[in-house]
């Protein structure tokens, strides 16, 4: 994001300008929506927690332990899933999906997993595989996980 966009070079720093300007050359639409510039401006301050008005490379590598905790989040979650339903996720999806509706919406969800007596972060796990940002989950959201099962051998 800092100094990658044409014209630029980097300064180790990031501000929020570049930040704005970075998430939309990316094709970033996670932010889109009612409150979109206040929504980034938190995620900034967050990151920039002395008020500089600028984040370090220091500062941003916050988002490198972040994903990690998340990561382990979604491993967790479905080594759990394999307890009540065995490996095939499939199975799993057609019971938290009791409706047959083909989507899950984050009242179901959290409602379903605990159900099944999952005491984890449902909230952010829900958030992590609503990749549309469209407030459910689809099969092939929820098959992501696929990707996070423990490999064998």
């Amino acid at each position: 994001i800092d100094g990658g966009e044409p014209g630029t070079t980097s300064n180790s720093e990031l501000t929020l300008r570049e930040f704005e300007q970075g998430l939309k050359s990316m094709g970033c639409h996670k932010f889109t929506g009612p409150n979109e510039s206040a929504r980034i401006a938190a995620v900034f301050r967050y990151l920039d927690p002395g008020g500089e008005g600028s984040v370090s490379k220091k500062e941003w590598s916050v988002l490198e332990e972040l994903w990690r905790e998340f990561d382990l989040t979604i491993r967790e979650f479905v080594q759990f899933l394999a307890i009540p339903f065995g490996p095939d996720l499939q199975d799993a999806w057609d019971a938290l999906d009791d409706d047959g509706s083909g989507e899950l919406s984050e009242d179901e969800f959290n409602k379903a997993v605990k159900d099944i007596g999952y005491f984890g972060p449902a909230r952010v796990v829900f958030a992590l595989l609503d990749g549309s940002d469209d407030g459910n989950i689809s099969l092939d959201e929820f098959m992501i996980l696929e990707s996070y099962k423990t490999k064998k051998g």
